[in-house]
């Protein structure tokens, strides 16, 4: 944490902020249980007392390198804005991700992505395409790169007026389990930090780094075996068709950074699966080759074996409708238009214009958000949570176990008051035991002709 303070340019009270972030850990002691969270608040405090010290025109402190390529990177990292060059520090050096790094950012999950991605596109303008390494595709061993610079730029120096901490610490009241010293708490907390950091460092991948140049001015080596996480966006929305109802299904993916948000999630509705079998996809297998944004409208533009092959009426919507609503969700920008292009031609006829986001009646009545179809869950308390259109009754929530025995029927808690989109969030908590589990929720609502309609969403867990 010290090292990550003088990188964030506040070496000069370092001493000063881990010791108020230590003390202001042990006074949460009760509340803040989980090792990992106690790490994520040492991060966050961290980088907001550091980002204070710094002030508006201060900038990052990292040490030459001597390796030609890591030298490079840290000198384009140093000459990004600092909103981007900090985000690429704290999220690379740290090896965390999505809500975690939203977390310590102070930041929403959705525009902490967005920022992620805007500097991992920055950086590859500035430093050029990597040299062949193990990981595949080109962010990926950017962020290899990028990870190894910055862990080679680190000073290894003790952290300084931090010599009274312990009996500080110890004059707090409640501020550890009795019998359990303090420091020795603090110390459990530290090293919790630094597996965290080893083990994504050794374990992330299953490829290796050819390369991996030596620290300067420090007595740490990077081993050549080091492997790291590759820069991930996290809970992005991606959208699918149901195959009963034809209308559009949301699933919160986790996926590989690309630079460009809007390609991230194109590509996932064009190239990944959806969790759940009762949803699909109604593009064809293909990518995205660039996307462009020119005042409200968002170009996308497709390899041309992306677009179905003879699409009806129904089809093209419902295509076009992934897309947009997507491009809406992760750009938050209602008033946005999208316009399509085949290999930077023309798209079929179907596909030409500027499309506006979908109406309501396009969208299922009823999205699970959580838990994802499939996931592995720790026993015990279980929350289920999405939104439900306004005009649809309140969620109901039916367990069922391996034998189809219904183990539970409970009403969701929803919120009275509708978003500005039309939504209302809901969720239920459950005790689950070991087991395999089939979730249903379901909703009912009247439609113009007066007939009662229902909305059923479903999702296989396992709970271990």
């Amino acid at each position: 944490m010290h090292r990550l303070a003088v990188m964030l340019g506040a070496e000069s009270e370092s001493g000063h902020i881990l010791r108020t972030s230590l003390l202001g850990l042990a006074k949460r002691s009760n509340r803040i249980v989980d090792p990992s969270a106690r790490v994520e608040y040492l991060a966050e405090q961290v980088v907001h007392q550091a980002r204070s010290v710094r002030g508006p025109s201060g900038t990052l402190e990292l040490l030459k390198i001597s390796d030609p390529r890591q030298e490079e990177i840290r000198r384009a990292i140093l000459a990004l804005p600092i909103r981007l060059a900090e985000i690429l520090l704290v999220s690379h050096y740290l090896s965390v991700f999505g809500p975690e790094l939203a977390g310590i950012m102070r930041m929403t999950v959705r525009g902490c992505n967005q920022r992620l991605e805007e500097a991992l596109d920055a950086l590859r303008r500035a430093v050029g395409e990597p040299e062949p390494v193990s990981l595949p595709g080109v962010i990926e061993s950017l962020s290899q790169e990028l990870t190894a610079a910055l862990r080679s730029a680190a000073r290894l120096v003790q952290s300084p007026g931090t010599e009274t901490l312990e009996a500080e610490l110890r004059s707090l009241k409640g501020a550890r389990a009795p019998g359990v010293p303090l420091l020795l708490a603090v110390l459990v907390v530290l090293l919790v930090l630094l597996l965290v950091i080893s083990a994504t460092w050794l374990f992330g991948r299953t490829h290796q780094a050819t390369t991996v140049p030596t620290l300067v001015e420090s007595q740490q080596s990077v081993s050549p075996q080091a492997r790291v996480l590759p820069a991930q966006v996290q809970a992005v929305p991606v959208y699918y068709i149901g195959r009963q109802d034809g209308k559009l299904h949301r699933e919160f993916r986790n996926l590989a950074a690309s630079g460009d948000l809007v390609s991230t999630v194109v590509n996932a509705i064009l190239a990944v699966a959806p969790l759940d079998p009762d949803y699909r996809s109604a593009w064809n297998p293909g990518g995205v080759i660039g996307v462009s944004r020119e005042g409200s409208v968002v170009t996308v533009n497709l390899s041309a074996d992306a677009f179905p092959d003879g699409a009806d009426q129904e089809l093209t919507q419902q295509a076009i409708g992934q897309v947009v609503q997507a491009v809406h969700e992760v750009l938050d920008a209602p008033d946005l238009k999208v316009r399509f292009t085949a290999n930077g031609e023309a798209p079929p006829a179907a596909f030409a214009g500027e499309h506006q986001l979908p109406g309501v009646a396009s969208l299922a009545k009823l999205w699970i958000d959580a838990p994802g179809n499939g996931v592995r869950l720790a026993a015990g308390a279980v929350t289920f949570s999405g939104v439900v259109q306004s005009d649809a009754g309140q969620p109901r929530v039916l367990v069922t176990d391996a034998n189809d025995t219904l183990l539970a029927s409970q009403y969701a808690q929803t919120e009275v008051t509708t978003g500005t989109e039309g939504w209302r969030h809901w969720s239920v908590s459950l005790t689950l035991e070991a087991g395999s589990y089939l979730v249903r929720v379901e909703t009912s609502w009247t439609d113009d002709m007066g007939v009662v309609q229902t909305s059923l969403e479903s999702r296989s867990i396992t709970v271990e």
